[in-house]
């Protein structure tokens, strides 16, 4: 028998089985015309010769690469990897693999993403912008050649394709008004770069919910940063230093939700005596930190499948079944101690 090696051919295994080549084949791929007996006894061979299959050679001879490519800020955020297990999860179903690239939140690295997936020659790709882009022109390649696209979460400004979002626009507002009628007055919103969909949207939601209650906006209230918990303490300093403070605060993810309250114990200012607290996103960090975060709950695990069913719909041209092109997932308000 041959030593272990990526270099063992169909044909190593078809002359230790006395088979033919085209039998190997198909019985690697489960095809049914392939008894089971033939399959199992093929596939046993293979694990113990140490065969990988040349899945570029396979891509190339067949036109597809099973294969879809994922791009996300970072898969350390909850959300993401939430999201990144759903697509995960629904790719496996239709026998696809995913292969994942990190932005880091930079629109060089992005760019630098895309070209790598465009010439791996993945049957589609899945996409987060980062929190800096500001248009789509970068994701052309895909574009042109009519290779299937589709943004979940943030989205570029003005993308005409396939998008999956949750309803930020109503989550901001939800936030806000919850805050409002647990009797905050001035309510201050930490922001993310405003650039990014997401953004823009929560924000139009919490300026909607003040309006609702007549409650002034002031710009002195919003807090724009990249929603760290670095550049979240920084902001908690300075609107800790504020007169008068906010009696409320709606923060446009959980992480600088939780930086707040942890710099406002810090600073002996009460959460929620003094200030309410809510995030967005329902992370596990809003169930673990004291008090316990009010949050948004947006579905990261679904939005993830449904992405991920959106472009293989797409990548295997099914037309039983209507594509949505801009699909919205609702969210939830959970109310916890921050609030009370």
């Amino acid at each position: 028998m041959k030593e272990r090696t990526n270099k063992v051919t169909i044909y190593d295994i078809a002359q230790a089985l006395d088979l033919s080549a085209s039998t190997v084949s198909r019985a690697l791929q489960n095809n049914p015309l392939i008894n089971e007996d033939t399959r199992e006894k093929v596939q046993q061979m293979a694990t113990e010769m140490g065969y990988v299959p040349n899945w570029i050679a396979s891509s190339l001879r067949k036109k597809r690469s099973n294969i879809i490519g994922l791009i996300v800020p970072r898969t350390s955020m909850y959300f993401q990897s939430t999201a990144i297990s759903g697509i995960q999860h629904e790719a496996h179903k239709y026998g696809f693999s995913i292969v994942i690239g990190q932005s880091d939140e930079t629109v060089a690295m992005e760019k630098e993403l895309v070209h790598t997936f465009f010439s791996l020659r993945v049957d589609g790709l899945l996409a987060v912008s980062s929190m800096f882009t500001t248009n789509y022109e970068h994701f052309g390649p895909f574009i042109r050649n009519t290779i299937p696209l589709v943004f979940y979460d943030r989205v570029p400004v003005d993308f005409p394709g396939y998008t999956i979002t949750g309803d930020d626009y109503r989550g901001g507002f939800l936030a806000t008004e919850h805050l409002i009628q647990q009797g905050c007055k001035r309510i201050a919103h930490f922001s993310g770069i405003l650039t990014c969909n997401l953004y823009q949207q929560r924000l139009a939601g919490y300026k909607a919910a003040l309006a609702k209650y007549d409650i002034p906006y002031d710009e002195q209230l919003l807090y724009v940063h990249n929603l760290t918990t670095d550049a979240a303490t920084t902001a908690t300093q300075q609107l800790l230093q504020s007169s008068p403070l906010p009696d409320g605060l709606f923060a446009a993810n959980d992480t600088s939700a939780v930086a707040f309250i942890q710099e406002a114990r810090r600073n002996h200012i009460d959460v929620p005596g003094q200030i309410k607290v809510v995030g967005y996103a329902n992370d596990l960090s809003s169930r673990i930190i004291s008090p316990s975060l009010t949050t948004i709950e947006q579905s990261g695990y679904n939005m993830g499948q449904k992405a991920a069913s959106t472009l293989i719909q797409l990548i295997n041209h099914d037309e039983t079944v209507k594509v949505t092109q801009h699909y919205v997932f609702p969210v939830e308000l959970i109310q916890r101690d921050s609030t009370l």
